[in-house]
């Protein structure tokens, strides 16, 4: 399997300081267990953003800083969604295969984009 322009987006995130080595792998395996779970293409704009998220979430976590949370209306609207289960079953599934635990905030960043990906598949 050749790269791609995730595979680019995962390199360049890493080679910019956002992720360490152990990042970057988390990322592949996050990204993989996305598209296994979700059915979601790997070309797909919502999953490349999620991926640049993570990284993120990845650098302030290392540097401890935090990162505003989510209004509680954002985080309500995916929460009484019917796709919340499976959103839920996935971010923790991603987070596992990350490898890294994230605060709270960070994994309701996770759960919207989660929930973004799966809503839009339904909708395709």
């Amino acid at each position: 399997m050749g790269t791609d322009e995730l595979d680019e987006r995962i390199e360049l995130l890493y080679q910019s300081g956002f992720c360490d080595e152990a990042g970057r792998d988390g990322l592949r395996r996050a990204v993989d267990a996305l598209v296994r779970e979700c059915g979601v293409k790997r070309d797909d704009e919502v999953l490349g953003m999620l991926v640049t998220h993570v990284a993120a979430a990845l650098k302030r976590v290392r540097e401890g800083e935090a990162i505003t949370p989510l209004s509680p209306e954002i985080v309500e609207e995916v929460r009484s969604s019917p796709a919340y289960a499976e959103a839920k079953r996935i971010r923790d599934e991603l987070i596992d295969a990350l490898g890294f635990e994230l605060p709270e905030a960070e994994k309701d960043f996770v759960l919207v984009h989660v929930g973004g990906l799966l809503l839009l598949q339904a909708n395709e």
